[in-house]
């Protein structure tokens, strides 16, 4: 028996492949696939079937578009092998329980829960708590086991032969996009744009044809799925030679359809290329960020932004993702930071936020403090060294929430919005600058 029971394993392993489909990934978890399908029937009607389907198969999704021929009917078999459920099926079977300390319980099962298994023994009823159970035997034979659900059809056609396309959708996919920016001294950055994506699936897929879509086309479902993780060595190869995707509208989102074939196994991560390689213009500044009372010193935040224009080399739909911050050294790349990156269409600013200065520092103090009944004014200083060995640009923003106004400011400020005052400046190598002000709110 259990030689026989091992031969279905390696045939389903053997089977568990999909060839020459097309697949359209979304960001919501789920994964079109266009699975091209062959058979041969002797009579018409005829029934066929497939079994290559991921655990995660949308069920209300198949359909098959034959080139000849009608489908009549359709049935779809999920009834998958399951530990659990074999279990409960079990209640009221005879059964062995050998526990930790190689003894064996004889009885009939009859109550399970997650803390152990209850059985009737011919005096007593015995509980065994799940952390004292070794093994659990039970008296049956499963014949013809059910890894994959299993799609039927009845169809109908004048041709011996019949192909055509099986289209369904199927959770267990994703992707994102990872960008890398390649920041040197002096110059341009050079920016890379990379697809991550994920097989979560319980088949593997060879001779795949890839898209991705971008953008939100529904419920963000993203749910979790069993088995380890392992880097595709196709990933690793295409790393040497990257194709490039052909990007394209798709209705109100962005698709990317990468023109040559791949492999993409259970469990694995593949990486693609978006686009090539970018150089762009950046601009640095130094923010402190600050509201009303707080009083502290720390570093600053490093603040990029790039431009998505023709200008500078971009003008491209840039997906959301994660951004990684590398620095250019005589001794090769040195990581400096990362940060999420938002949609980013043709003509709009990408903002990046990678960690803070180690030199450059602010330090705010609240001078003084008055509160009346229907009033508040509060007297500021903000210092900001730099200790860099070049001249920097610093925003130091302000956050005053209410009815207020500025009194005596020591510099010009930018109202950016209702509650948030910008004081924009630049600072040389080795210097300090003071910034204070007076704010005073009112209310009834």
């Amino acid at each position: 028996m259990k030689i026989f029971l091992l031969s279905i394993l390696i045939i389903s392993l053997a089977f568990g492949q999909s060839e020459n489909a097309t697949m359209t990934i979304y960001k919501n978890g789920y994964a079109l696939i266009k699975q091209p399908v062959d058979w041969t029937i002797r009579y018409s009607p005829g029934e066929v079937e497939y079994s290559v389907l991921p655990e995660g198969i949308k069920e209300s999704s198949p359909y098959l578009n034959l080139q000849s021929g009608q489908v009549l009917n359709q049935k779809l078999d999920a009834n998958l092998f399951s530990e659990s459920i074999l279990i409960k099926e079990s209640l009221g079977d005879a059964v062995t329980i050998t526990t930790i300390d190689d003894e064996d319980e004889y009885g009939t099962l009859i109550a399970i829960s997650p803390n152990g298994y209850t059985i009737q023994t011919r005096r007593d009823v015995i509980f065994l708590k799940k952390e004292q159970v070794k093994k659990v035997t039970l008296r049956k034979v499963i014949e013809n086991p059910q890894f994959r659900p299993m799609l039927r059809w009845k169809i109908s056609s004048n041709d011996y032969h019949v192909t055509g396309d099986l289209v369904y959708m199927a959770r267990g996919f994703d992707w994102d996009a990872v960008y890398r920016m390649v920041v040197s001294d002096y110059g341009p950055a050079t920016l890379i744009t990379e697809a991550y994506i994920s097989n979560n699936s319980s088949i593997n897929f060879n001779d795949l044809k890839l898209k991705l879509v971008e953008g939100s086309v529904g419920k963000q479902i993203k749910p979790q799925f069993r088995g380890s993780r392992k880097f595709s060595s196709a990933a690793m190869a295409a790393e040497s030679s990257m194709q490039l995707a052909d990007e394209s509208s798709l209705g109100d989102y962005h698709i990317y359809d990468f023109p040559d074939r791949l492999d993409f196994g259970k469990n694995e991560h593949i990486t693609v290329r978006l686009y090539a390689p970018k150089l762009i213009d950046y601009s640095k500044t130094y923010v402190f960020k600050n509201a009303e009372r707080s009083q502290k010193e720390e570093p600053l935040e490093i603040e990029y932004r790039v431009k998505n224009t023709v200008d500078n080399d971009l003008n491209i739909p840039l997906p959301q993702g994660r951004i990684e911050l590398y620095q250019s050294t005589e001794g090769g790349l040195e990581f400096t930071g990362e940060d999420q990156v938002k949609q980013t269409p043709k003509g709009e600013t990408v903002t990046i936020t990678a960690g803070r200065s180690f030199d450059v520092i602010g330090k705010r103090k609240v001078l003084n403090f008055e509160r009346q009944r229907k009033s508040e004014e509060a007297s500021i200083e903000v210092l900001i060294t730099n200790t860099r060995d070049e001249e920097i640009t610093v925003r130091l923003e302000e956050q005053i929430r209410g009815d207020w106004v500025i009194k005596e400011a020591s510099d010009d400020y930018i109202k950016r919005d209702a509650s948030t005052i910008n004081f924009p400046f630049s600072l040389n190598a080795g210097e300090t600058k003071s910034i204070t002000y007076t704010y005073r709110k009112e209310w009834n």
